[in-house]
């Protein structure tokens, strides 16, 4: 018999009690030897002034604070009346403006104010004639007439005026930190279906776009409004904090040029000074509980007024077929045991005790009720014995009966000396109600 050769080096290697730690173990020292990799796009994802993280907007504020314009904040959802030489920011906020809103906001536009709205959802994107791209059913209401402004594919933005850059350190690009791949930027396109509106400009470029064969494409196109101006961007990375530093980009010179056009041209001469970012609908300012939610809600849409004249007519209906307010309660019906059934069971239970005196007892004193009843209760009598008695010189042929009953009231007696008992109270009974009426 020959023992079986012991595993080679080979093969205990690859048994898994030595090949898993080993591979466990390689993991382990790769994950710790390789670089963290950040991706630039950290913090707070709204475009918001109040943000100075990657995806804010505080640049753009101050941007426009060190060239001169007055930046201001709007923390309520009205806008006043009287506005109208203002320029409203509203950049893509999460929370979208009501129509209410909207109508205000346009309305101050027509009369001279300006509008800087970068791309997103709700009612004003509507009015604005905006849409995803695909989405080709005109709305109306459209501010733009039957034009349609769709969002196309990104490309690469058209820097200009960027010859002064050369000296810049930008050597954060090369450090893991951009959020594009390629070092360059990747801002969404914007493609007309139909005709442009009236006096409208290119106010920032993109080239490469797929759909479209023209060389470049606008990201950002601004057009009259009234006596007002608006200026539609595309993508909102255009003014995010990490994309305006870059200067070689370029995005910081687009972002001046658009606050530039939706600035000039003022009803009254010169440009529009002040800049209202909409902060309010970025989340800050006094936003409403849900009580006072519901009570604009009702008060101030369409659909609220819609749900107050239902309620309204529900009440109406309610009170016209329920007039009254609580249901009628049924009367409690109590089923009570008829005489007969009483006396049966009173008789069952006396037989079961064997009490025969107390029987007697009972149909003596009934006998006494009826005959005093039949005979105008006049035998003045105040017991049991003297009413015997008094029957028995009553009725003197009944003077057997009445002893019979007296000797049943002294002492117990059989079933069948009570039925006997019975008998003779029956006679006696019968005899007393026979005589005349007497005083």
């Amino acid at each position: 018999m020959t023992t079986p050769a012991a595993p080679g080096r080979k093969a205990r290697l690859l048994q898994p009690r030595v090949a898993l730690p080993i591979i466990a173990a390689a993991i382990i020292i790769v994950a710790l030897l390789t670089p963290e990799q950040t991706g630039g796009r950290t913090g707070d994802s709204r475009l918001t002034i109040r943000s100075t993280d990657a995806q804010g907007a505080s640049a753009l504020y101050e941007l426009a604070r060190r060239l001169g314009w007055n930046p201001t904040e709007r923390l309520t959802d009205t806008i006043p009346l009287g506005d109208t030489t203002a320029v409203h920011v509203v950049l893509d906020p999460p929370v979208t403006p009501s129509a209410m809103e909207t109508h205000q906001l346009l309305e101050r536009v027509r009369r001279g104010a300006g509008l800087l709205f970068v791309l997103g959802g709700g009612p004003l994107a509507d009015s604005l004639g905006l849409g995803e791209d695909g989405n080709e059913v005109p709305r109306s209401g459209s501010v733009i007439g039957a034009a349609r402004i769709l969002v196309s594919s990104s490309g690469q933005l058209v820097a200009t005026d960027t010859s002064n850059c050369a000296g810049r350190d930008e050597s954060f690009l090369s450090a893991g930190l951009p959020f594009w791949p390629d070092k360059e930027t990747h801002i969404l396109a914007l493609r007309v279906k139909g005709a442009y509106p009236p006096g409208s400009q290119t106010l920032a470029t993109v080239r490469g776009s797929i759909h479209t064969s023209r060389p470049e494409s606008p990201a950002a196109i601004g057009f009259p409004l009234g006596k007002g101006r608006v200026a539609v961007v595309a993508d909102p990375d255009l003014f995010r904090n990490d994309v305006l530093r870059v200067c070689r980009w370029g995005a910081d010179v687009a972002a001046v040029r658009i606050l530039e056009y939706v600035s000039d041209d003022a009803p009254a001469g010169g440009r529009r000074e002040r800049l209202v970012f909409d902060e309010y609908h970025q989340g800050y300012g006094d936003h409403p509980g849900t009580v006072r939610g519901i009570v604009t809600y009702l008060g101030r849409t369409a659909s609220g007024h819609l749900v107050l004249q239902l309620a309204g007519a529900g009440l109406v209906l309610l009170l016209a077929v329920g007039p009254r307010l609580l249901p009628p309660r049924a009367a409690e019906r109590i089923e009570r045991r008829s005489p007969l059934e009483h006396v049966d069971a009173l008789a069952r239970a006396y037989r079961a005790v064997g009490a025969t005196r107390t029987a007697t007892a009972r149909l003596v004193h009934g006998v006494r009720r009826r005959v005093e009843h039949s005979l105008g209760a006049r035998t003045a009598v105040s017991s049991d014995d003297a009413f015997l008695g008094w029957a028995e010189q009553r009725a003197p042929a009944r003077a057997s009966d009445v002893e019979l009953v007296r000797q049943a009231l002294a002492k117990p007696v059989s079933r069948r000396d009570l039925e006997i008992v019975g008998q003779a109270l029956r006679r006696l009974e019968t005899s007393l109600t026979s005589f005349p009426k007497s005083s």
